[in-house]
């Protein structure tokens, strides 16, 4: 039942293997990155918030991969892609975004990642820091492109200092 694997995906925890002060799961993470979807784009189109809420929900199967895994072997990220892609078309989770979309999800899933590592760097974990600079380097990709998405990250920059 596609409810139950909804449910059960939101439930997946993220970062399992760096120490973390307060628990995220795949959940907190998607309703944060909806959230900043709808701020940033408040017309934005139903099928880029249901991406936003449900881009994570394969991690019901693989489990919350490391990012740095997934930019160091490239054949893994594939297979990895080639998973999301199967449960995304098993459960019919939202319909292929525009580029665009793509982009405005891309930008609000950084941001997100940068708001969380900003909450943990307040709560006294240091080790967060590292995580926002490589968050924010990524972010650079983008830059320029949203205004008010380029005032979010040099905030979350500064607010991590």
């Amino acid at each position: 039942m596609r409810q139950k694997m909804l449910r059960e995906g939101g439930a997946v925890k993220r970062w399992h293997t760096i120490t973390n002060v307060k628990e995220q799961t795949v959940a907190t993470h998607s309703w944060g990155v909806a959230s900043i979807v709808l701020d940033l784009w408040p017309d934005c189109s139903n099928n880029l918030i249901r991406a936003a809420l449900w881009h994570d929900i394969a991690e019901l199967r693989t489990g919350d991969i490391p990012a740095p895994i997934k930019w160091e072997d490239k054949e893994f990220a594939l297979a990895c892609h080639n998973i999301e892609q199967r449960v995304q078309e098993q459960f019919h989770l939202f319909e292929e975004l525009s580029g665009e979309e793509q982009f405005q999800l891309k930008v609000a899933d950084i941001l997100e990642l940068m708001w969380y590592c900003v909450d943990e760097i307040k709560l006294g974990n240091e080790k967060f820091k590292e995580i926002l600079l490589v968050g924010a380097k990524h972010y650079l990709k983008f830059r320029y492109t949203y205004s008010e998405a380029d005032a979010m990250c040099d905030y979350l920059i500064a607010e991590g200092r």
